[in-house]
């Protein structure tokens, strides 16, 4: 699985950006967002709390006044 955080723009709805944090591994995702590991397969919306955890593990900077930020799971 890969594990990507979207960038939708606020006026566009287009992807304006993508950022790959499967580094960040999937158990460690799914306790971040409260599901199974084995459930993490849909798309999540990332509040301020997801937003803080994962900058922990990866290098990411959020334009929250241009952006919506969701985490995307997609099968390899």
């Amino acid at each position: 699985m890969q594990y990507l955080v979207i960038a939708y723009g606020k006026l566009s709805e287009a992807v304006e950006q993508e950022t790959d944090v499967s580094s960040v591994g999937g158990e460690r995702l799914a306790e971040l967002m409260g599901v199974p590991v084995e459930g993490l397969v849909d798309v999540y919306p990332l509040d301020g709390r997801h937003r803080a955890a994962l900058s922990a593990h990866v290098d990411i900077t959020y334009d929250l006044d241009a952006y919506d930020y969701f985490l995307e799971v997609v099968a390899d």
